[in-house]
This record gives C-alpha cells, sequence and structure tokens, in this order.
C-alpha cells in the first residue's frame, strides 16, 4: 500500500495537470523547451484573464486607425479650401520608410534574426510610423493659420514686457557673444537627432511597444499646438530662421495659398513654442535612463533658452510650450492606461501582463501598477 502511495505522488509531481489554465501549459512547455514566443504568452495570459479576441488589438495599430483619422480630415480640409496636393514631393519622401519596411520584413521573416534583433526590428515599424506622421501632420500649422484670427503680437509682446523680458536686447546680447549664439543654434537644431536617439532607446529597451508613448505624445502634443495656433496666431520676431516663415503666413491669411509645399515646409506657429513642448517631451521620454536624463536634460534646457533668439518666439511663447507639454503627457498617460485596461497589446501594460510575475493579477491591478510606475 505504501508503494503504491508513494508511486501516485510520484507520478503527480512528475506528469502535472498542464490542462490547468492556458498559462500553466505554457510554463510547462517552455519548461520542457518548446518554442515560445512573447506574443503567444500575451495572448494566453489576456485569455486567462477573461480578455475577449476581438478587443486584443495592437496599440501600433491603434496609432495608425488614429492617424488615418487625422489623414482623413486634413485632406478634406484641404479639398474645401481648393488646395492643390503634389504627389511627386510624397513620392520622392517615400524610400527611406520603404528601405525601413524591407528591413523589417527580413528581421522578422528569418526565425535566426526574429528574436535577437527583435529591438532592430521594433525600430523600423517605429520609424516607418514616424515618417508617415510627419508626413500627414505637415499641412495642418497651415490649416490652422486659414482660419484667419486676429494677429497677438502686440499682446504677446505686452505680457513680454510685463514679465521684464526685451527681446531686442536679448537678440542683441547673444549676438554680441558669437560662441553662446553657436551653441544656441546647435542646441535648437537638435530635435530630429534626439527624437532618433530616444527611438532608439525606447525599441532597445521595450521591444514590442513600437515606441508607443514617444508616438502618441507627438501627435497629441501637434494637435494641441495647431488647436492653440489657430486662435492665437501672430508674426513673432525675426530670429535666425529668416523671413521665409513670415510670407508664408501671410499667403495663407489672404487666402492665396493654392498648393501645399511638402518640400520646403516652414515653421509658421510662434504662440506655443513647439520646439519647447518637444524640448520637454523628449527629456520626460528618457526619464528611466539615468545617462540619456544626463544628456537630455542640459541639450534641452539649451534648446529652449535658444528659442527667442534663434527661433524667433517672445518669452510668452515658451510658458505655451511647457504647459502644452504638460496636457499632452497627462491625456497620453490616461489614454494608455485606458488601451491597456481594454487589452490592447503594444503597451507597457500589455508587456507586463505577458511576465509570469503578472499571473493571477488583474488588470486593473495591473493597470494601477503602471500608472504609479510612470
Amino acid at each position: 500500500m505504501m508503494n503504491a502511495s508513494a508511486a501516485t505522488m510520484m507520478s503527480t509531481v512528475s506528469a502535472p495537470d498542464r490542462s490547468a489554465t492556458p498559462i500553466h501549459a505554457h510554463l510547462w512547455a517552455k519548461a520542457a523547451g518548446a518554442d515560445t514566443r512573447l506574443p503567444a504568452i500575451g495572448s494566453r495570459v489576456m485569455r486567462s484573464l477573461g480578455v475577449r479576441r476581438s478587443v486584443m488589438v495592437s496599440d501600433y495599430a491603434t496609432r495608425w486607425i488614429f492617424l488615418g483619422g487625422c489623414a482623413l480630415v486634413i485632406g478634406l480640409w484641404l479639398f474645401a479650401l481648393g488646395v492643390a496636393v503634389p504627389f511627386a514631393p510624397i513620392l520622392h519622401k517615400l524610400p527611406f520608410p520603404g528601405v525601413l519596411l524591407v528591413l523589417w520584413a527580413v528581421l522578422h521573416c528569418v526565425p535566426r534574426y526574429r528574436v535577437p534583433m527583435a529591438g532592430c526590428a521594433d525600430l523600423c515599424l517605429s520609424g516607418i510610423q514616424l515618417c508617415f506622421i510627419l508626413l500627414v501632420l505637415i499641412p495642418l500649422p497651415c490649416l490652422a493659420a486659414t482660419i484667419g484670427f486676429p494677429l497677438l503680437d502686440a499682446r504677446l509682446a505686452q505680457l513680454d514686457a510685463t514679465l521684464g523680458f526685451d527681446w531686442d536686447a536679448a537678440a542683441r546680447w547673444v549676438s554680441e557673444r558669437p560662441l553662446i549664439d553657436l551653441v544656441l543654434q546647435i542646441a535648437y537644431n537638435t530635435m530630429p537627432f534626439q527624437a532618433g536617439v530616444v527611438l532608439l532607446i525606447g525599441s532597445l529597451k521595450r521591444p514590442g511597444e513600437r515606441n508607443s508613448e514617444f508616438m502618441w505624445l507627438f501627435m497629441v502634443s501637434m494637435l494641441i499646438t495647431c488647436a492653440i495656433f489657430a486662435f492665437t496666431p501672430a508674426l513673432g520676431k525675426i530670429g535666425h530662421m529668416g523671413t521665409r516663415y513670415l510670407d508664408m503666413l501671410t499667403e495663407l491669411r489672404s487666402g492665396g495659398w493654392l498648393v501645399m509645399d511638402f518640400e520646403h515646409p516652414e515653421g509658421i506657429v510662434t504662440f506655443p513654442s513647439f520646439h519647447t513642448t518637444v524640448a520637454i517631451l523628449l527629456t520626460y521620454l528618457v526619464r528611466r535612463e539615468r545617462w540619456a536624463l544626463a544628456v537630455f536634460a542640459p541639450l534641452n534646457m539649451l534648446m529652449i533658452l535658444s528659442t527667442p533668439t534663434v527661433g524667433g518666439h517672445y518669452l510668452v511663447d515658451l510658458f505655451g510650450g511647457a504647459a502644452v507639454a504638460w496636457v499632452s503627457i497627462i491625456i497620453v498617460g490616461a489614454l494608455r492606461r485606458r488601451l491597456a485596461s481594454r487589452g490592447v497589446v503594444g503597451t507597457s501594460v500589455s508587456t507586463r501582463l505577458a511576465s509570469p510575475r503578472a499571473i493571477g493579477a488583474s488588470p486593473k491591478h495591473l493597470v494601477r501598477a503602471e500608472s504609479k510606475s510612470a
């Protein structure tokens, strides 16, 4: 009897019930050396938590849908204004995302590259989406300028005077110090390089998210900036960027805009300062990486300081840009938590659902944990 009982206990331990839950089946398969992948884990965890398959969509796909909606609205707006959209300049911008798509296909379809090169594949998809975000949103400031609200330069200059800031004196002081002027010009133009580094960090540290936070913050902040600019247009000051933007803004406001220029887009937004917004957001996005934060924080402080003299902004424009960044962070944080609670795959919450430590946790508990960590 004792031997039979011992044999029964031994068989119970060595041959567990693999049909208990999908999670347990997966863990036993992993222990046996089976080929398991993170997406499969995520799907099974989501199903074990009661999330329906119909809502298990990708955050990456959700952003494409959102971007498609923006493209539709912008396209209809351009059509209503009678503005022609030349396709040749658009086609000239497609080779780079096309190369990224081919590279992603190679990394994704060749099994030997799929796991070790997951970060590179994620970077390719992130780069493709960012290229199309820029392409779609380029006309938005121009469309906002056509609304034709009165210029607010006098009001903005008055606010600067209230703050004790004299733009002419500040510009003169900087111009008399060539080294400082050069440093500020370099800092002002580092935005695209910083964005590339942020994308790289996001893809390597959290492959599978497709830089979700970065993309949402950029789109939301751009939409908010253009919405504010539509009601607070201004000519600004003449900085190092020249006067071509003034000609463009005058043409937009006078109703003489006939063709959308994708080759040489001009920065026509004065208030709020989008450079200030992006400087704050780029620093925020690397908050978890100490070495990057140590580089980005002082660099973006210089970028913010450069916006009046290099970008031709009023001082109050900087406060407007900072407010846009703050509101964008709040909106995107709430949006991503909402998407994660609905089972959208591709956020840090969904990635944690794929972790063995998340087994047994409820979706609401995980959402609360993500909000605390953010």
